[in-house]
């Protein structure tokens, strides 16, 4: 039962983490005049999948 609650429990982080991540790279990726820079989101963006996938690469280490 404890693996159940484990993976919703990861898929909430996981959820989580890219809403909140790309929330925060989309408004990061506005210049001062308010133009909206696809290069810079796609590298913040991409920031954050490699930080997400390094910590559940970490978590996964742990427990075996």
């Amino acid at each position: 039962m404890t693996g159940k609650w484990d993976a919703k429990r990861q898929f909430i982080w996981l959820a989580a983490g890219l809403v909140l991540g790309t929330l925060i790279a989309y408004s990061d990726a506005h210049d001062e005049e308010g133009t909206f820079i696809p290069p810079f989101f796609v590298f913040m963006e991409s920031l954050v999948l490699i930080i997400i996938a390094a910590l559940f690469y970490l978590y996964s280490r742990r427990k075996g």
